[in-house]
């Protein structure tokens, strides 16, 4: 049976991964449209294209984590659901939760005017819904705090799967599972014809179709399943295995490229996530077998899987500096080394020493997840 190591969910590669992912996001942020890297499809895809980064981010939490639960079942004959939610709390709650106080602060100066609905929105993980909310009336995000509907997507999804793994069962888990996400495209096309008939602005519908992205979640439990059913052994005995990573390119930057540069019928928003949910699991489970090559080599650097630990950080910080107002003074690149900085120091001196801290004060001697 292929798993995970039950001692840890450091995998370097995949760590080269969630840089990678981190990389097209803050590219894709700071890099103006007229920019070269954004003037042709194809490179525009594979550098800057913020929802593949986002997708591979959501991919990869759901295999870790699903994995790490069905991994816990196995060793200790239950999942503890206060444990897992004590890990997430560990792991979520500090950078988040620092960078909410340093924009306060910033407001209270008057560096920027950041509305009272805004910090309740990004505290209480609902910037997606609050997104929502504001369909008939001015929007109480702005972008200092926009970014935060993906860690709103993932913790919503996390407020109830270890349930269900609990109480469903592995069998009937794994049939959710794949309901979701087989049901999820539909559901996106259902979403983009009511706003189509309805006459509903198309930037509005995009934006509601860019945040229904549960399934890509899904799909990353729906691969910890499948891994530990033995894909990984299977996929070494293939002959052709060394095409799966060029048609995992294929799908992930080719036809995920032209389905954005000539979009039709909403393809691009409905259909992509799942297209490159797929792919991104193939590539998973080719390194996972043991496979990369020159790929491994490079995802598994020191420089790489250093900026995949920060990938988290990151992505909470690159905001303030790369699109906030008040803060747009800052020219490319010097507005990236300054949020790369203001990760490293909150990873080194806040994140990681308080993770244990409230590790042990959960009693919890797990690595978080």
């Amino acid at each position: 049976m292929d798993k995970l190591s039950r001692k840890s969910s450091k995998i370097p590669y995949l760590d080269g991964l969630r840089a990678y992912s981190i990389l097209v996001v803050v590219l894709g942020h700071s890099l103006q449209p007229d920019s070269w890297l954004q003037s042709k499809w194809y490179l525009r895809t594979f550098v800057t294209d913020t929802g593949l980064g986002v997708r591979i981010f959501f991919v990869l939490s759901g295999f870790l984590i699903t994995t790490l639960l069905l991994n816990e079942r196995e060793a200790t004959g239950r999942i503890s659901i206060r444990g897992f939610y004590e890990r997430r709390i560990a792991r979520i709650v500090p950078a988040l939760y620092l960078y909410i106080a340093a924009v306060a602060i910033l407001t209270v100066f008057g560096v920027m005017r950041i509305p009272l609905a805004s910090f309740w929105a990004a505290a209480t993980f609902t910037v997606n819904i609050s997104k929502v909310w504001s369909l008939h009336g001015p929007s109480i995000q702005v972008e200092v705090f926009g970014h935060l509907w993906t860690l709103s997507v993932e913790e919503q999804f996390y407020l109830i799967w270890p349930g269900i793994l609990v109480f469903l069962g592995r069998l009937w888990s794994r049939r959710l599972a794949i309901a979701c996400v087989i049901l999820f495209p539909f559901i996106r096309f259902a979403v983009y014809l009511y706003c189509l008939h309805r006459g509903i602005a198309l930037e509005f519908t995009k934006a509601v179709l860019f945040r229904a992205v549960q399934d890509v979640l899904m799909w990353g439990a729906l691969g910890a399943f499948v891994a530990q059913a033995g894909i990984m052994d299977r996929m070494r005995t293939q002959r052709f295995r060394w095409a799966y990573p060029w048609i995992a390119a294929l799908i992930l930057f080719g036809l995920g490229g032209v389905m954005q540069a000539y979009p039709c019928l909403g393809l691009n928003d409905i259909l992509l996530p799942t297209l490159q949910s797929l792919a991104t699991l193939l590539l998973m489970f080719w390194l996972l077998s043991g496979e990369g090559g020159l790929l491994r080599r490079i995802l598994e650097s020191w420089p790489v899987v250093q900026l995949g630990l920060l990938s988290y950080s990151l992505y909470i910080w690159q905001q303030l500096f790369i699109l906030a107002p008040g803060m747009r003074w800052l020219a490319f690149p010097w507005n990236i080394l300054i949020a790369l900085a203001a990760a490293i120091v909150s990873y080194r001196l806040v994140e990681v020493p308080m993770r244990k801290q409230i590790r042990n004060w959960f009693s919890q001697p797990q690595i978080a997840h």
